[in-house]
This record gives C-alpha cells, sequence and structure tokens, in this order.
C-alpha cells in the first residue's frame, strides 16, 4: 500500500485505465472459452473470473480512495446488482481498508496542531483500526483521561473529488440513464465535499447528539480543542460494526431489537429533525454489548424542507391506493415525468410507479412486516424496477432529495431483509389508516 493518493486527472484516469484492462482482459478470455465448456464448467469459470475481477477493483479502489472507494460502498449498499463475489469483496470498503502508514499520520497530526501527536494527546495508537473511504481513525485518550477515537483525513482527499466525479461522468455519459445519473453524481459530490469538512461534520454530531434522542443510541462527543481541518476527536464508541455483529450469530429477538432502533432513528430523523443520517452502510453502525447503536461518522447528512416531506409523505400513502390522478400529480411533482411525454408513454409510465407504490405499501399493510417470511421482497421490487429501463431515456431530472432518501431507505431494508426480523415500519406518519 503507498502512501500517497493520485490527485491529478491524468493520475487517477490512468489508474481506473488499469483496472479497466485487467477485468476486460479476463471477460474477454472468459467469453473465448465460453462455447467449449460444459454449463458446470462455464459456472466455475465464470466464479473465478468474477472472484479475480472482485480482488482487482477492490484492490484498485483501495489505492484510489476517495470517491472511488465511496462509489464501491455505495454499489455494496444496494446489493442485487452485482455477482456474489462483487458483493462481499466491496463490503470490504466499510472497515477494511489498508491504512496510510504511521509516519504520514503522524505527520497529519502534526500539520493540524503543531505539535506531534504524544504532545497533543495523552497517548495515541499510531495504527489505525478501522479506515474508509476518506479517512481512517486511531485509537487515542486525552490528557484529561478520555478514550478517544481520532479520524484522519487522508492527504490531498478533497483534490481527487472534482476529478472523480468528471471521470465517472465520462464513463457513464453514454448510458440511457445519464441524466439521472449526473443528477445523482452531483449530489454525490456535494455529500463527499461535506464529508471532507470537519468542522462540519462536528456540528452535525452536535446537533444529532442534542436532538436525536433514543434510549438506544450512542453519539459520540467531539473535543473541539483535539479537532482540527483534517484531524476529528470524538469519544470513543466501544462495540462491534454491524457486519461483524451479524457474523456472531446473534439470536432474533437481538436482530429484532437492533432492527427496529435503525428504523426508528431514521423516521425521527426524517420527519422529526428534517434530516437523515444519509449513509446506511453496516461500518457506521456500532453494536455495543447491551445492544445500543452507537451511530458514527456524519459526514453524510441530508436535510429536506418541509415541501419535500409532505411530497414524500403523501407518495408513500398514495402507494396504498389505486388513485391514477393523484398518483400523476405526485410523479409530476416529483419531476419523474413530464408534461412533454408522449401520453401514451407517459400512462404506461404512471402504471409501472403505481405497481411499484403496490409494492412498497406492503411494509404497511399490517402492523409488523417479515422479512424473514419475505426473503425476496428487495428482489420483487427489483424486478418491477427493471421494467422501468425501458423508460429511462424519458426520466430526465429527478429531485436530489429523493435520490438519497430512496438510497437510504432501501439501503436500511436491506439490512433487515439480510437479517430476517419482524419489525413495525409502520409509523403515524406512514399508516395507511390515516
Amino acid at each position: 500500500m503507498t502512501d500517497t493518493v493520485p490527485t491529478s486527472k491524468i493520475k487517477r484516469t490512468l489508474s481506473t485505465g488499469k483496472i479497466a484492462v485487467k477485468m476486460g482482459t479476463r471477460q474477454l478470455e472468459f467469453m473465448i472459452k465460453k462455447p467449449f465448456l460444459s454449463k458446470e464448467n462455464q459456472q466455475i469459470s465464470r466464479g473465478k473470473k468474477d472472484g479475480e475481477n472482485a480482488r482487482t477493483l477492490f484492490n484498485g479502489l483501495s489505492l484510489l480512495r476517495g470517491t472511488a472507494l465511496k462509489a464501491g460502498q455505495l454499489l455494496s449498499i444496494e446489493g442485487g446488482y452485482l455477482p456474489d463475489g462483487f458483493q462481499k469483496e466491496l463490503e470490504k470498503s466499510y472497515n477494511q481498508v489498508p491504512p496510510i502508514n504511521r509516519a504520514l499520520a503522524r505527520k497529519i497530526i502534526t500539520n493540524n496542531f503543531n505539535a506531534p501527536p504524544e504532545a497533543v494527546f495523552g497517548s495515541f495508537e499510531s495504527t489505525a483500526f478501522a479506515a474508509a473511504s476518506l479517512g481512517q481513525v486511531h485509537r487515542a485518550i486525552a490528557k484529561t483521561g478520555q478514550d478517544l477515537a481520532v479520524k484522519i483525513q487522508y492527504p490531498d482527499i478533497s483534490q481527487t473529488i472534482s476529478n472523480d466525479i468528471r471521470i465517472l461522468k465520462t464513463l457513464l455519459r453514454p448510458m440511457p440513464e445519464y441524466p439521472v445519473l449526473q443528477t445523482a453524481l452531483d449530489e454525490i459530490r456535494e455529500v463527499l465535499l461535506n464529508e471532507t469538512d470537519y468542522e462540519k461534520e462536528s456540528q452535525n454530531i452536535a446537533y444529532f447528539r442534542s436532538h436525536l434522542t433514543h434510549k438506544r443510541v450512542i453519539i459520540p462527543k467531539v473535543y473541539p480543542d483535539l479537532t482540527g481541518r483534517t484531524v476529528l476527536s470524538m469519544s470513543l464508541i466501544k462495540g462491534q460494526v454491524l457486519n461483524e455483529w451479524l457474523k456472531t450469530d446473534p439470536d432474533r429477538e437481538s436482530r429484532t431489537l437492533i432492527a427496529q432502533t435503525l428504523h426508528d432513528i431514521f423516521v425521527q430523523g426524517f420527519y422529526g429533525l428534517r434530516q437523515i443520517h444519509a449513509d446506511p452502510n453496516p461500518g457506521n453502525f456500532l453494536i455495543t454489548d447491551d445492544l445500543k447503536i452507537g451511530l458514527i461518522d456524519f459526514g453524510c447528512i441530508r436535510s429536506f424542507d418541509d415541501s419535500f416531506i409532505d411530497l414524500y409523505q403523501s407518495l408513500i400513502r398514495t402507494g396504498f391506493s389505486r388513485d391514477k390522478k393523484k398518483v400523476s400529480h405526485l410523479l409530476y411533482r416529483l419531476k419523474l415525468i413530464s408534461p412533454e411525454l408522449d401520453p401514451v408513454i407517459c400512462d404506461e409510465m404512471i402504471e409501472l410507479f403505481m405497481e411499484i407504490g403496490q409494492w412498497f405499501a406492503a411494509l404497511f399493510k399490517e402492523e409488523t412486516f417479515d422479512f424473514g417470511a419475505n426473503p425476496d421482497f428487495m428482489e420483487r421490487g427489483k424486478q418491477i424496477g427493471l421494467q422501468m429501463h425501458r423508460f429511462r431515456k424519458h426520466i430526465r431530472h429527478i429531485t436530489p432529495e429523493f435520490i438519497f432518501l430512496d438510497r437510504t431507505r432501501y439501503g436500511l431494508i436491506k439490512l433487515f431483509e439480510r437479517m430476517r426480523v419482524k419489525i413495525k415500519i409502520q409509523s403515524k406518519y406512514e399508516n395507511s389508516s390515516i
């Protein structure tokens, strides 16, 4: 692992080009051999190819870090769109990214405080215990005795973000979905730039610590005197990241308690605070011994105004009905359909959106929804969604807030499905009977 992150557009383009060549070569070799292989050997060969390409992709994204690695995280959160080998490999991006070396970490601390780590902290572990797309985390003890988690930002990471977005836009421009993808990429750029602003993240933490009142949620405390431009010091929350906790095979009652808490956090944040923790990757949730959730990484926070929340609430409630006129009106306001559309195409799109609404409404029909008894819930939704591909060129715009809200909520539902839990999705905000 090198200690520098490629920052120039040319260097990062060359890096991604090398990844693409390696993966493309393996794909070509597989396609050449495929006609001469039995179905069983095709499966074996495809699995080997996917595994090798998955490792190539993860290693490449780990080197690039920044936006490139974040894209890997988002792909793994969505799930269902990648072979299993890719899915498992990309999940490493949650907390297994190779760290920068000790000397560079020391230099970052020194640059922020004009003093080495031993002068700033009572003690500082030079080896990171967690790493992600934009930074890594070290254990430390404040001179006043508090246990700390100290997040340091990778050098020059903010410079790579705009370059990466430009590269991704170039790669995706030929796709029919590009107009929607362009909106999503612009939103991702804004979010990532916000994630490099540790002063803003400190404010986010303070806000949620004061306003998100849930007895089973722990939010860290920020130590301003030990926080700088690229260093953020917080109280240490001891626990296992959600992925690792699930590997311990917790009982159904424990899984249900954790899943219900995650859902309640989303509902209270969105409808109560008008803000959500918009990055539902499992690495952002720490499970403590007493089954509380440590909520970490507040760089990706999304705010919503009252008009959007009212619109989304109406969309959820309308999903329970077959009121085509009302659905059509909401879709226009969300910019998912436009007045310029051919009436026949517009009608077909509205019908399909209504089918998606009926699928999603199943979550709210009963007091609780059993994901264990419906392990294919998201797969059913995906199959309906795939029918929308024939209309992709007609979706020219989409409300940016909807993109992040949709990704956050579906990311959580994927977790619930994986956890095989039965939880209450209904709330006073979305109950079909209201």
